[in-house]
């Protein structure tokens, strides 16, 4: 396995994700690794993962993470992880970019609208 690869980087009318580690990447056969920017007031589509668990760590800026029906307000710092299959999303609360570092149980992780 090569340790660096190109990043993947994927836009979306609710900002964007910067694929650092997957299968796709071709760095990595257990696990992925992105980067995710959303801008003020933008919030992914409600999704699952059935495959695998997700962490989610902002780094910038204040989000809510909807997971199931519990919502969690976290700021810089703080950190949520998604059970496998588990209806979730993340909104932006604030009013500049948030950054967010999302880790997956998986290099090859499922993903379905929910």
């Amino acid at each position: 396995m090569k340790a660096s690869m190109k990043p993947i980087r994927n836009e979306f009318p609710w900002g964007t994700i910067e694929w650092l580690a997957n299968d796709e990447v071709g760095n990595s056969r257990e696990l992925s690794l992105a980067r995710m920017t959303l801008p003020p007031g933008k919030g992914t589509d409600t999704h699952v993962h059935a495959n695998c668990e997700e962490s989610i760590y902002v780094v910038r800026g204040e989000v809510e993470c909807r997971i199931g029906e519990e919502r969690v307000r976290m700021k810089a710092g703080g950190l949520s992880v998604v059970p496998k299959g588990a209806v979730h999303g993340i909104r932006n609360l604030g009013e500049a970019p948030a950054e967010i570092i999302l880790s997956y149980s998986s290099a090859a992780r499922a993903f379905e609208l929910a």
